[in-house]
């Protein structure tokens, strides 16, 4: 066992500064990990491997705090202990659907939250986390390490200092970009002298308030498709025949599933965004590193119906290979010049608009999305006007190591909080050869559409196009 005063002694108050993850603060924006695992694991000795990985990865334990000049900050110490929940639900999906629309308490941490599930001697570990400490890779490498350590719960523990997504963090980007980016700061300068004439700063309560109005207004759903092993190896193989990525396969099989179930088949375009892994772009690469590394890249695609379903691969293969070896992935972190309170109204002008008259902030953030003459609201409507149709964020295949025990990660799935702003947010991982996709929806409760319905149509529907 961990001595309590290494624990101590390792919960120091060191304190990270957000910079650009201050996008992610107080929103309702989760990414989700469910491992099945293959032995029975009890509650103590999962909690006895997160302390360890505490101590490990500092983000894990962390609250946050908004100093005199309205900037964020990571504390490291005087955290809550982890929520290590033991559940008898014997379906993931239930519990993810219902713990996500638990808000998170930013003021007192942790930003991260575990429920275990058994059954037929087998366990799933999940784990719900918010998004402004993380993304969806950081959380493989996590419960890989969980597992390897369940096997060895005396291994060595070793502190390893976050890598933040900071300008000064990622590799020189050429020429042009620095000018555009100089043009965007004097862009900016501009909107944030405007917005500290009408400033207005949220907080706490005004989130929960948020948070509160929002899931009463949307219900959380997940539709879950698993490929087989043998169907898996399939797709795989098949994008290597036609020279490209299961990725570009799974956004063009998307595209034209919902034409289909639309029954829809004139020529479409069609705004794609694709989820970046920035790991690869640090000055000085972190291995196995917990945080967040995330970019993207944004693409138009016309999918052509004439043409074959693995020709539409190929061209919308080609146009995401142009965007990616770009560096237009790095332009959000590097320019970032918005002012930080700026950067919270944005939100709140977005996720706002359905808190009701009972709720104390409601007077506030009706002002606020009221007025037309508002940075926070036009910028909050620019990127509702332009968000994509499909939101494609895939983890890729990821390798595991056995642990001593013989302790092994059957299946993963990843979940992310769609945004109810646009048509279909996906996620997809590879393990243990088997690819997982999840649909995740925010489907209206009083509104009597077919929305959920559609959308288990739509991933039926691109399973078949993949495997056949």
């Amino acid at each position: 066992m961990i001595k309590e005063a290494y624990l101590n002694e390792a919960h120091n108050r060191s304190r990270y500064k957000m910079g650009l993850m201050r996008e992610y603060l107080r929103i309702p924006n989760n990414v989700t990990l469910v491992a099945t695992i293959n032995h029975e694991i009890g509650r103590e000795e999962l909690f006895q491997v997160l302390n360890q990985l505490s101590i490990i990865h500092p983000l894990l334990s962390v609250k946050i705090v908004i100093d005199e000049k309205d900037e964020a900050w990571y504390i490291n110490g005087g955290v809550k202990p982890f929520l290590v929940e033991v559940t008898t639900e014997e379906n993931w999906i239930n519990v993810v659907e219902k713990e996500n629309t638990k808000p998170f308490d930013f003021t007192n941490g942790p930003l991260i939250r575990f429920y275990l599930l058994k059954s037929d001697n087998k366990s799933h570990i999940i784990m719900i986390c918010h998004h402004a400490i993380c993304d969806g890779i950081s959380l493989t490498y996590l419960i890989n390490e969980i597992v390897f350590r369940l096997g060895d719960p005396e291994m060595s523990v070793q502190r390893i200092e976050p890598t933040l997504p900071v300008n000064e963090n990622f590799s020189n980007v050429p020429l042009g970009i620095k000018l555009k980016l100089i043009f965007n700061r004097i862009i900016f300068g501009r909107i944030n002298r405007k917005w500290n004439k009408k400033r207005v700063t949220f907080d706490e309560e005004d989130y929960k308030n948020v948070h509160t109005a929002y899931h009463k207004y949307f219900r959380y759903r997940i539709i879950n498709a698993e490929l087989s092993k043998s169907e898996t190896s399939y797709l795989i193989n098949k994008c290597r025949e036609n020279g490209v990525t299961v990725n570009s396969a799974l956004c063009a099989a998307f595209f034209a599933s919902r034409d289909i179930v639309r029954n829809n088949f004139s020529d479409t375009n069609n705004k794609l965004q694709i989820a970046v892994n920035l790991r690869d772009q640090l000055k000085n690469p972190t291995k196995n590193g917990f945080g967040y590394f995330a970019g993207c890249v944004n693409i138009e695609f016309e999918y052509l119906h004439k043409k074959s379903f693995w020709k539409n691969v190929s061209l919308l293969h080609q146009t995401a290979q142009l965007e990616l070896r770009s560096t237009k992935t790095l332009e959000p972190i590097i320019g970032y010049y918005i002012n930080p309170t700026l950067t919270d109204a944005i939100n709140f002008a977005t996720y706002g608009r359905w808190v009701t008259e009972d709720l104390s902030s409601y007077e506030k953030l009706s002002k606020l999305i009221e007025s037309e003459d508002n940075p926070a609201l036009t910028i909050s409507n620019s990127l509702i006007a332009n968000m994509p149709n499909l939101i494609m964020s895939n983890l890729g295949n990821i390798p595991f190591n056995n642990n001593k025990k013989g302790h092994k990660i059957e299946k993963l799935n990843f979940i992310t909080s769609p945004s109810p702003f646009l048509e279909m947010e996906v996620t997809a991982v590879t393990a243990n050869d088997k690819l997982t996709l999840n649909l995740n929806l925010m489907e209206p409760k009083d509104e009597n559409t077919e929305y959920y319905s559609e959308m288990k149509k739509i991933i039926k529907k691109t399973v078949e196009i993949l495997i056949t």
